[in-house]
């Protein structure tokens, strides 16, 4: 390049200096083509600028697909109960060739007993799927443990609170490689969801890879049961349950558990130790719409809940996809609590070991709410 500029100086001074002093010049009058051509080779020398500004445009666009990426897979995640729905209904109505394999599939749906079977469907490399990743990028979602688990032990964990759909407490529980067994190996998390999520078709084999069980008494107790191939087999359930959904407003920290004490009894039942985990910002993954009691919001949500057992919430996210709102979700695993078996546990006992969790999830809450939710109301118990 230094070459030829300085060839193309003393070309525009008449000498017509060649590039190499032993070449003979060009054939034509003053040697036009050849000054032409140092011209041309002289546009090539501000090349490294103009190729570190594509670089920079290519770096920014390939930024945006990869956010645009991450943002679909994330989008696709959080509304997998409602897409697979839509998707079956579609097919099961303009594909005729289908039809039939999709009423008996639909059959099957409701006749499976693996959801209550305290065995289940479970897949361990679901964790190896690329959708976990993009869940990362989005969320950025971290765990602490206050005190280490022992994978040779059995825990049940409650998950506090519920938010919309409740999407931290999948993370933390089961085959998606960023929550509990991700950290201690050898610890087996099933988390239980409401009977009704079964019976959505294609969503329910997802929910039976990811390990997910059905939340009745039965099905908890056969998870926490004695058989040797499941001795070492904890739960993860959402004490606040559907009518906590209500109240996931973001910025509170509202929670039904002082009249929820049936996973306190099915722990001292099989001796489990009882663990609290508070997830920061739970409530803040979707918007919902003003349900206070009274509207006409909120009354549409309890005799949805009445009929149904669980509600249709009314919210919003980013855009009309329902897409989550970037957020960074944090998990605080508490201390566990000791608990004594008994098979017959009386009142007493139970309010006992509830006192103590109770006591314990607060404890969690005040210690981290300044650092991860500093603008979030103080935890309060509505019932």
């Amino acid at each position: 390049m230094v070459c030829a500029q300085q060839a193309l100086s003393a070309g525009s001074k008449g000498v017509g200096t060649p590039l190499n002093k032993d070449a003979d010049r060009p054939a034509g009058s003053d040697g036009v083509g050849y000054q032409w051509s140092l011209a041309l080779a002289s546009m090539w020398i501000p090349t490294v600028d103009i190729s570190d500004e594509w670089a920079a445009r290519f770096a920014r666009f390939s930024d945006f697909m990869q956010d645009t990426l991450t943002t679909s897979m994330v989008t696709l995640w959080t509304t997998s109960p409602l897409w697979t729905l839509v998707l079956y209904v579609y097919l099961i109505v303009y594909v005729k060739a289908m039809r039939t394999a999709l009423l008996l599939y639909l059959v099957y749906c409701f006749c499976d007993p693996r959801p209550y079977d305290g065995v289940g469907r479970r897949f361990a490399c679901i964790h190896k799927l690329p959708l976990w990743k993009h869940v990362n990028a989005y969320f950025q979602p971290k765990m602490l443990f206050e005190a280490p688990l022992n994978p040779k032990q059995k825990y049940v964990f409650g998950s506090h609170p519920h938010g919309v759909i409740s999407y931290v407490s999948q993370l933390i529980a089961g085959t998606t490689g960023l929550g509990i067994e991700s950290h201690f190996p050898g610890l087996v998390v099933r988390g239980v969801t409401m009977p009704a999520t079964f019976a959505i078709p294609f969503f329910r084999d997802w929910a039976l890879a990811m390990g997910c069980l059905s939340c009745d008494r039965s099905s908890i107790r056969r998870i926490l049961s004695d058989r040797h191939h499941r001795l070492h087999q904890s739960l993860l359930v959402v004490v606040g349950g559907a009518e906590e959904s209500m109240l996931a407003h973001q910025g509170s920290a509202d929670l039904i558990l002082l009249k929820r004490r049936g996973f306190v009894r099915e722990a001292i039942r099989a001796g489990c130790d009882l663990v609290p985990i508070y997830n920061f910002n739970e409530n803040s993954i979707y918007q919902l719409v003003d349900n206070r009691p009274g509207s006409l919001v909120h009354r549409f949500e309890m005799a949805v809940k009445s009929l149904f057992g669980f509600t249709i919430l009314l919210f919003h996210g980013r855009n009309v996809f329902f897409t989550p709102y970037r957020t960074q979700l944090v998990s605080v695993v508490g201390r566990p609590i000791p608990v004594q078996r008994n098979y017959n546990p009386t009142e007493d006992e139970i309010k006992q070991y509830h006192d103590l969790y109770v006591e314990e999830l607060v404890r969690v809450y005040k210690k981290y709410k300044p650092k991860y939710a500093p603008d979030a109301a103080d935890i309060r118990f509505v019932a």
